[in-house]
């Protein structure tokens, strides 16, 4: 079942520092920033500025696909954990968390390591005491660790990978397609 297409033919990974992904696509800007992948998103994102932009755009928007000439993948499936999947096999990311390379899903910045001191007004007292390392966006401020959520996070990220091992990429015409076979 074809799952996503990109417009042009290419061999894999496209490489591309700042993939754009439009205003339909929060979760996986989120997962992405996650794995280390400075995507560019915002919610306010309109079609008109998209077009231009010189960057690889993920979009679900089939018009928007249509009318681009630069480098677009099209997701075509609605189920998230194919999205990380197609975006792993084009992007060549890994899909693995590694806290020293993660940005912050929130804004994209840089994460940076910090002790229970840095942090203590800013998270519950009941984490300061079960946590001992925490990760400290340089842009919005927001504070992370490794608690329970990591176990979720773990699952999707383990179902991701089983889906990229099923996926195939094939040139036809002036496309890839890439293929989800079950």
């Amino acid at each position: 079942m074809e799952v996503a297409r990109l417009n042009l033919c290419a061999p894999l990974p496209i490489v591309d520092e700042e993939p754009i992904l439009d205003s339909m696509l929060g979760w996986l800007a989120r997962w992405l920033r996650m794995l280390g992948v400075h995507a560019i998103y915002s919610p306010s994102f309109n079609d008109e500025s998209l077009l231009s932009i010189n960057h690889l755009l993920i979009t679900r928007d089939r018009e928007l696909f249509r009318k681009r000439s630069l480098p677009t993948l099209l997701l075509e499936t609605s189920i998230h954990e194919e999205w990380l999947s197609i975006s792993s096999l084009i992007l060549g990311t890994q899909l693995v968390i590694n806290m020293d390379r993660s940005l912050c899903p929130i804004c994209g910045s840089k994460l940076v390591k910090v002790g229970r001191e840095a942090v203590v007004s800013k998270v519950p007292r009941s984490v300061l005491l079960r946590h001992d390392s925490f990760w400290l966006c340089t842009g919005c401020g927001k504070v992370y660790w490794v608690g329970s959520h990591h176990m979720r996070i773990g699952k999707e990220l383990e179902i991701a990978r089983y889906i990229l091992s099923r996926l195939k990429a094939s040139c036809v015409g002036n496309n890839l397609l890439i293929i989800h076979n079950n």
